[in-house]
């Protein structure tokens, strides 16, 4: 099912003699779906990192500039108090600026917490998905409404916000650090990810790492839940409607339609997370923000609606490339497993075929073979009841499969099963030719 973010792998007829272990096809485990759940984003955020650091200091930038404004007692002090705040133009404006003045590493600030913030959360929320789709829907009962997948995408999304939580607020604020000419918002000055851990810890407790952990679920319930449900349903009508394959280019483009949706949604909760994540505190309370509801109202008061979509633009240039890429390397991951996973299989069954072990099956042990993978049932179905239709059955197959410079050597054999799947799907549906 397209709904799943699990890939079938192997879609052809069950053939028990081809799985000589266990009857069956070797799957993915748990573990594994969870591996490749948390190492996919960890590994797309390499690449999209410096959109993100981008996006924290745009949206950092002019807080609470207008009510610094009102206090101006001249047009000259307003215009300075302008000058001091408005530093960054631009997306593009602030990539550059930071990279002038701090360079590759300015981009790359935060990465640590970064790759561990997508590794923690994304074990749960793509980990858990179909997990949980898998209560919600039976896939008996066709494609999934896209509520389902909705309700399934918020739970995930809670899950993974609160399990990374302390890396999400680290990274902020390791992201806010600046030079001092292109600074904005508080500057914390840690040295780097545990400084920051410990820091935080001896200043306001262990609680103090989940702050703003109520904006970051509610940020992952609308993020979390139209990504999740817009990517199966933009990749289900792909591959139903428009015949396209399951492979990255699908994951690509799926993954870029969902980020367009999930940005248009998430970026006013992501502005005010951003500025209640990275208030200084004072015994334990925050300086300029009581609550995430007071930080929405102060913004919208004090700066207008429009806030609310400072940094929309880094915020897509991060979050487009970073779905596309998550999905990719997801699918490519699992893709690897199972295509592993093939390949032991098709090693066994050869080998078991190969009875004298020359590396090759000859004719004779090719109709041993045919004989195991076409059951009597099957054979029936065309007609083959008695033991002379079945032999002769299992000759027009052997002509059929037969490699014509001679025996199937293992390098030959992947193609030859993937006929033999093609040839019993014809004899169970009554219609084999020679």
């Amino acid at each position: 099912m397209a709904s799943s973010l699990n890939f079938a792998g192997d879609k052809g007829p069950l053939i028990p003699a081809l799985y000589p272990k266990k009857g069956k096809p070797r799957k993915m485990g748990e573990i594994e779906k969870f591996l490749c759940s948390g190492a996919a984003p960890a590994t797309a955020v390499l690449f999209t990192n410096p959109f993100d650091t981008a996006k924290v200091r745009l949206q950092l930038q002019g807080e609470q500039v207008k009510s610094a404004l009102r206090s101006a007692t001249s047009e000259t002090e307003a215009a300075e108090l302008l000058r001091k705040t408005q530093i960054y133009k631009n997306s593009f404006d602030t990539i550059g600026k930071i990279y002038t003045n701090e360079g590759l590493a300015g981009l790359q600030k935060g990465i640590l917490p970064a790759v561990l913030r997508e590794g923690s959360k994304n074990v749960f929320r793509l980990g858990m998905y179909d997990p949980i789709m898998g209560v919600l829907h039976d896939p008996k009962n066709g494609s999934a409404p896209a509520w389902k997948r909705v309700i399934a995408g918020s739970l995930c999304g809670v899950m993974g916000a609160f399990a990374c939580n302390p890396f999400e607020l680290v990274k902020t604020r390791l992201q806010s650090s600046a030079a001092g000419k292109i600074a904005v918002g508080h500057q914390h000055q840690y040295s780097g990810v545990w400084d920051a851990l410990k820091k935080i810890v001896q200043k306001d407790g262990f609680t103090g790492l989940y702050r703003g952990s109520v904006l970051s679920m509610g940020r992952s319930i609308v993020g979390s839940g139209t990504n999740l449900a817009s990517f199966t349903m933009m990749k289900e009508w792909l591959i139903l409607n428009r015949g396209w394959k399951d492979d990255w280019v699908n994951d690509m483009v799926s993954g870029l339609g969902s980020s367009i949706i999930s940005v248009i949604f998430m970026n006013p909760i992501d502005v005010a997370r951003t500025r209640y994540y990275n208030q200084p505190y004072e015994n334990g309370k925050g300086v300029m923000y009581t609550s995430s509801i007071d930080a929405v109202q102060k913004i919208a008061r004090n700066e207008g609606f429009s806030a609310f979509y400072k940094g929309v633009t880094t915020h897509f240039l991060r979050i487009g490339p970073h779905f596309c890429f998550t999905f990719v390397f997801l699918g490519v991951y699992r893709r690897w497993f199972i295509a592993g996973y093939d390949y032991l299989d098709m090693r066994d069954s050869f080998k078991l075929f190969d009875s004298n072990k020359d590396g090759a099956l000859d004719i004779g042990e090719l109709r041993s073979a045919l004989k195991a993978i076409v059951a009597r049932e099957d054979a029936a179905k065309v007609g083959a009841v008695s033991d002379g239709d079945y032999e002769a059955l299992i000759s027009r197959c052997t002509s059929r499969l037969k490699d014509a410079n001679g025996d199937i050597k293992w390098k030959d054999y992947p193609a030859f099963v993937g006929e033999v799947k093609k040839v019993v799907t014809e004899i169970r549906g009554g219609s084999f030719n020679a």
